[in-house]
């Protein structure tokens, strides 16, 4: 049986949480990820049973935010404390972006990783994008980019747009880490190294539908989490983003052999 299919709110970051979270309820989604940010909104936990409560669609997953969120706490410190949130609002999955590249990511696992996952609940480490040549990430480690660069974290979430920014191979990349896998970004790529471009399903040229094929066969146990940029989705048009979410939940649905 196909697991659910939610929607992320970073996809809609421009517009308010209660806003995007009634369209993820209208277009039929069975959950949400709630992409946490500068806004209280994101962080409060009576707010986050309110959403859940008055639109009937439940949080599976938590994504700390990518810079200094409402708690103004380090990465390290902001990881544990959303961990001990999920924990209270039953939210299955927190999303854990790896340290930058230059920073020891043996010390985090032992660290900040470890007290996260002492809280209850599964904190899957994200595959990031590789840089262009040049740029900021061209030292040390590379990003963990590579599937085999996750190979000793643990539990593990799979984004495909930044498989296709780093070109590495999306099947081979669910091959390799399909015992660890437990939650899922899908968007699409034009696979051009170092854009991480989070299209819409279809739109793009990763091969989208064998790799949700593959996860339908292989029993894989988490969420398939639409993970957009906010123009692809036909921002700031409401009836082009709900159009949208309704044609990319479809698509994932379709490719999971779900319906």
């Amino acid at each position: 049986m196909a697991g659910p299919v939610i929607f992320s709110t970073g996809s809609l970051y421009p517009f308010g949480l209660d806003r995007v979270y009634a369209w993820i309820s209208e277009a039929g989604y069975d959950g949400v990820e709630i992409m946490m940010d500068e806004r209280w909104d994101t962080h409060q936990e009576d707010y986050l049973r309110d959403l859940v409560e008055r639109h009937g669609v439940p949080i599976l997953a938590l994504h700390p935010p990518l810079r200094r969120g409402a708690w103004e706490l380090t990465p390290e410190e902001t990881l544990a404390r959303v961990a001990r949130l999920a924990s209270r609002l039953e939210v299955p999955v927190v999303v854990a972006h790896p340290p930058p590249p230059g920073r020891p990511l043996e010390r985090w696992k032992a660290g900040p990783l470890c007290e996260a996952r002492e809280q209850g609940v599964v904190v899957a480490v994200e595959n990031m994008p590789k840089s262009r040549p040049g740029g900021l990430f061209r030292v040390g480690r590379k990003s963990c980019y590579l599937p085999e660069h996750l190979a000793g974290v643990g539990e593990v979430t799979l984004d495909t747009s930044h498989a296709g920014a780093s070109k590495v191979d999306l099947l081979r990349a669910h091959s390799v880490l399909a015992t660890q896998l437990r939650h899922v970004h899908l968007s699409d790529s034009n696979l051009e190294l170092g854009r991480d471009e989070h299209r819409l399903p279809g739109r793009g040229r990763l091969p989208l539908k064998p790799f949700l094929a593959a996860l339908g066969a292989s029993g894989y146990p988490g969420a398939v989490s639409l993970e957009l940029k906010p123009w692809p989705l036909g921002t700031p048009d409401p009836e082009a983003i709900l159009a949208r979410m309704r044609a990319a939940l479809r698509f994932t649905r379709e490719g999971l052999g779900a319906i």
